[in-house]
């Protein structure tokens, strides 16, 4: 009979032995009980084996049934090998756990820290937003169109007409090759990508991505190009390809003159590189004066822009000015003084979400009937507690005082605009710096803006000269300075606008403008600096290097025409400590500024959250 027939209940010596236990003595099993025999006697009492508890219920006496003894050697068999696998179960545990991780670190390229063999325990700690870099694309900058009158439509979107019949405008471009003398491919187009002009042919992509500090011959050195665009005088977009996976050198330049009409002056600025942020301070919207905020999308995604409005008395409610959506390769131009008439001091923020996008104020004055000015008012420098101005001009005290005398206005005078970006307002203090050092000057103790507004501070008694000026706040604020020059009510007079500036970031080019005379301002208001310049010609010869040396909380001046009369671009480099704006001079009492161009970025990095 089998013995899955015979009914008996199963034995503890059928169970599978507990691993790591040690195999207990073999014990003699009772002989069957037959069908046809009596009642089996009661079994004996059961023995405890005392290596692993069990019990057994044989007799010692009586013989092994040959199957039994079969399935009991076939148990002893199970019981060593599962007495072998417990003494290697650690091991074979850890050994797994390494080909575990092994196979991770295959998978995901990561790395496992040498010494351990187990999985770590997951770090459920999520890490900061790290930025990764991406390789240089083309550099843009967006080159502002020369200005123009409105015809006599307000708020958003007006029409412009020329305003004079003698205007000259130029759209100068510089450019400077790797030290492998290479000159990157560059190009003038529309903002939608029409109507494409191409200074320089383009290098092949695959060659152009190899970097290379030599030429075929194995000499270091740079060539530079200028190209003066007379005919251009819409809005443009200057783009620059990069060498060797990294931005080239370049910049653009635009200059206007008009010698009559409403528009009669002198108006310069540097081409811009797309941002999300962009700050003005000293916007002016009296009667006479026009500012009009021109912004453009030279990206190929929309923006959403928001703009705040800042006054003498605070924050100005412009509601409309929320959310306003500005489509790829679009421009829109808004007429401040439908939002804050009648201002003497207005700062603007702009905003965007989406595409980057580029913000100008042109802004243009009458007195009664006489032009008082045109201009580009530009960008600060981001909000901070230091802010500089380079390449302010103060004219002599008896123009002002005929500009302002009888038939004049009384605000025709060099002016300080300070504006607060918080709601705590700011105490400030101003320093004016010249070749010696710090200039005295009386502009008043206990300077200070309110909540949210702007401050004017009068520069007229400050000696006639060339200075930079130094803000400095207890709290984040901007800051501005417009200049005036004339002296004749009845003739016309032209106002510049210098904004506060960003340091010289390693090497840049600036041209010098087509319009005018200009001259560079250098200073280095917080440490000494040298910076040494380069005098690119119309042909684009360089000429000898010149170091410039800056002691600490001094201004130079620099002129290009000195070194050569047809100097049209200056290449720019040293250290961070040094601040240069041009300040230009124009016949017919005209005067311009233009901040130093933003360093060429090609494409910017990207937020990568880590394990987050």
């Amino acid at each position: 009979m089998s013995d899955s027939t015979r009914g008996e209940p199963a034995r503890d010596s059928d169970l599978p032995e507990p691993v790591g236990a040690a195999k207990p003595e073999r014990q003699p099993e009772p002989k069957p009980a037959s069908s046809e025999e009596p009642a089996p006697k009661p079994a004996p009492e059961p023995v405890k084996d005392q290596s692993t508890g069990t019990e057994a219920t044989q007799k010692a006496s009586e013989p092994l049934d040959p199957s039994v003894a079969k399935r009991q050697r076939k148990l002893a068999k199970v019981s060593r090998a599962a007495k072998k696998d417990a003494q290697h179960h650690q091991r074979r545990r850890k050994v797994g756990a390494a080909l575990l991780s092994c196979l991770a670190v295959g998978v995901t390229g990561g790395l496992v820290a040498a010494g351990s063999f187990l999985l770590p325990e997951p770090d459920r700690q999520t890490l900061p937003a790290a930025v990764t870099s991406l390789p240089a694309g083309d550099a843009q900058s967006v080159c502002l169109p020369a200005p123009q009158l409105l015809k006599g439509v307000d708020g958003v979107d007006p029409q412009f007409e020329p305003g004079a019949k003698d205007i000259s405008t130029s759209l100068r471009t510089a450019l400077v090759s790797d030290l492998a003398k290479r000159m990157p491919g560059a190009s003038l187009s529309a903002l939608d990508g029409s109507d494409a002009k191409d200074i320089t042919k383009r290098i092949d992509e695959q060659e152009a991505a190899e970097a290379k500090g030599a030429d075929a011959e194995g000499l270091t050195g740079r060539v530079a190009r200028v190209d003066t665009d007379t005919k251009r005088s819409s809005a443009a977009v200057f783009g620059v390809q990069p060498l060797g996976q990294l931005p080239s050198i370049g910049s653009g330049l635009r200059s206007f003159f008009a010698k009559d009409g409403d528009l009669a002056g002198l108006a310069v600025a540097s081409c811009q590189v797309p941002s999300a942020s962009w700050r003005f301070t000293g916007l002016q919207t009296q009667t006479g004066t026009t500012s009009v905020l021109h912004l453009a999308n030279p990206t190929r995604t929309s923006a959403q822009l928001n703009l705040q409005l800042r006054g003498r008395e605070g924050l100005i409610d412009a509601p409309t000015l929320q959310n306003i959506v500005l489509a790829p390769g679009a421009t829109r131009a808004i007429v401040l003084g439908a939002y804050a008439p009648d201002e003497e001091s207005v700062a603007v923020s702009v905003d965007s979400t989406g595409g980057k996008i580029t913000a100008m104020v042109q802004q243009t004055s009458l007195r009664g009937l006489t032009p008082s000015g045109v201009d580009w008012v530009q960008a600060n420098a981001v909000a901070a507690a230091k802010q500089v101005i380079p390449g302010v001009w103060i004219p002599q005290p008896g123009d002002l005082q005929k500009l302002t005398g009888s038939g004049g206005q009384n605000n025709l005078v060099p002016q300080l605009h300070v504006a607060a970006t918080g709601a705590a307002g700011a105490g400030f203090t101003v320093k004016l710096l010249d070749a010696k050092g710090e200039v005295k000057a009386e502009l008043g103790d206990n300077l200070a803006v309110a909540s949210n507004a702007t401050s004017i501070v009068d520069l007229s008694s400050v000696a006639p000269g060339t200075y930079s000026v130094v803000v400095e706040s207890n709290d984040p604020v901007t800051a501005s300075v417009r200049m005036v020059r004339g002296s004749d009510p009845k003739k016309s007079s032209d106002q510049a606008w210098a904004a506060s500036s960003q340091a010289l970031n390693g090497t840049q080019v600036m041209p010098v403008a087509a319009e005018g005379n200009g001259e560079f301002t250098l200073t280095a208001p917080f440490a000494a600096s040298e910076v040494r310049a380069t005098v690119v010609g119309k042909d684009g010869k360089l000429h000898k290097s010149q170091t410039l040396k800056i002691a600490q909380g001094t201004s130079v001046n620099f002129k290009p025409r000195d070194t050569d009369e047809q100097a049209s671009a200056v290449v720019f480099e040293g250290d961070s400590n040094a601040y240069i704006a041009q300040l230009v001079w124009g016949a017919e009492r005209s005067l311009g500024w233009a901040a130093m161009p933003q360093a060429t970025t090609g494409r910017d990095g990207i937020v990568v959250n880590v394990a987050g």
